[in-house]
């Protein structure tokens, strides 16, 4: 029985690797056991390709009939607790993690620091951090990349340098984070340095999204010109990111002619979004350039250019919710309406207005 458990396990895995995953879960459901090397590899693959509800299905299917999760499964429902915003069930995993036993290695550490990053428990993140016995380049990458992704850009600073006085060697991904770090705390002089050292000292060359984040870190200073020669001078053609953080920067400081040539860029590669033209529009009208406001509307229109909706997710009792703005198909809407008339009548009493409009 265990020979054919291992035969149906590797068949699973090797339709999830070769791209197959309805094959790999068809699969996976015609077994006639499963052990946890079963159970995980199917939270792995699904994890992997982000199919993230469909990793936390699974690994709750997995504890209803009683099969004890190993390594790599947590570390696979973790990564889809981030993902999802998680939170209840990524403690219960962490609670799982501690009664169990479960050496909290490096691989295992990081997971944890990156679903509570991703989850908005920094706090909790540091916590882990500092339990694990040792610390590779990835769980100060996670670490460092929470910091900044959460405005506590010194703290990502400062575990930066404590990251180098311990010897451990930083990598393409940790370079992004400090050089947005920079971007965000307006330390343009330390930003260059960071950027120079990449290669000088690390012989790291800096890629496309290195070269974003310095271009983002000059359009924010208001340093438009130096921005607008980075690109210009960098060894490889500019991608989205990079042209969008030019086009941001010139936006924030009033520089129209750099924004218009960044936008015919971004048209050339076929990358004039939405969200181009609504920037554009808002920095006519800005400048109270009526006629050029119109202009774009016109040219969105001839292109049938439309805003792509936002969309969020909560969870709610384990369950993870998503909700499209405009979109009025879920299943308790007017539950939901009800709730936030509710809020609205609320806040009115206390003197508040509230700018949207339910309908």
């Amino acid at each position: 029985m265990s020979r054919d458990v291992i035969t149906w396990t590797a068949m699973v895995n090797g339709y999830a690797k070769s791209g197959k995953i309805e094959l790999a879960r068809q699969m996976f459901d015609l077994m006639p056991e499963r052990n946890a090397v079963s159970w995980s590899t199917m939270i792995t693959t699904f994890a992997q390709v982000g199919m993230f509800q469909e990793a936390m299905d699974v690994f709750n299917e997995m504890q209803v009939v009683g099969v004890r999760p190993n390594h790599a499964g947590i570390v696979g429902v973790l990564s889809a607790c981030g993902f999802l915003g998680a939170l209840d069930q990524g403690r219960w995993i962490h609670a799982y993690v501690k009664r169990n036993g479960f050496e909290l290695d490096r691989v295992l550490g990081t997971a944890l620091i990156d679903m509570y990053s991703k989850c908005g428990c920094i706090e909790n993140a540091m916590q882990v951090f500092e339990e694990m016995l040792q610390r590779d380049v990835f769980a100060y990458t996670s670490m460092i990349s929470g910091f900044s992704n959460h405005g506590q850009c010194e703290r990502a600073m400062d575990l930066f340098v404590r990251m180098e006085d311990e010897g451990v060697c930083p990598n393409e991904v940790t370079f992004i984070c400090v050089l947005s770090a920079c971007g965000r705390m307006g330390l343009v002089d330390h930003g260059r340095k960071v950027f120079k050292k990449m290669s000088q000292v690390y012989g790291i060359e800096p890629g496309v999204e290195h070269y974003g984040c310095l271009v983002d870190l000059l359009g924010r200073a208001g340093l438009i010109n130096e921005a607008k020669k980075v690109v210009n001078e960098m060894p490889m053609n500019p991608d989205s990111y990079v042209l969008g953080a030019l086009l941001n920067g010139c936006s924030e400081h009033g520089e129209v002619e750099v924004a218009k040539e960044t936008v015919k860029s971004l048209a050339e590669l076929g990358l004039d979004h939405s969200g181009v033209h609504v920037l554009m529009a808002n920095m006519y009208a800005s400048a109270y350039n009526w006629e050029d406001v119109m202009k774009v509307r016109k040219v969105m229109e001839e292109k049938k250019v439309k805003k792509v909706p936002g969309c969020s997710l909560v969870e709610v009792d384990g369950v993870a919710w998503e909700f499209v703005a405009g979109d009025r198909s879920h299943e308790q809407m007017e539950e939901i309406e009800l709730a936030v008339r509710v809020m609205d009548e609320q806040l009115k009493s206390l003197g508040n207005d509230v700018l949207f409009n339910l309908i």
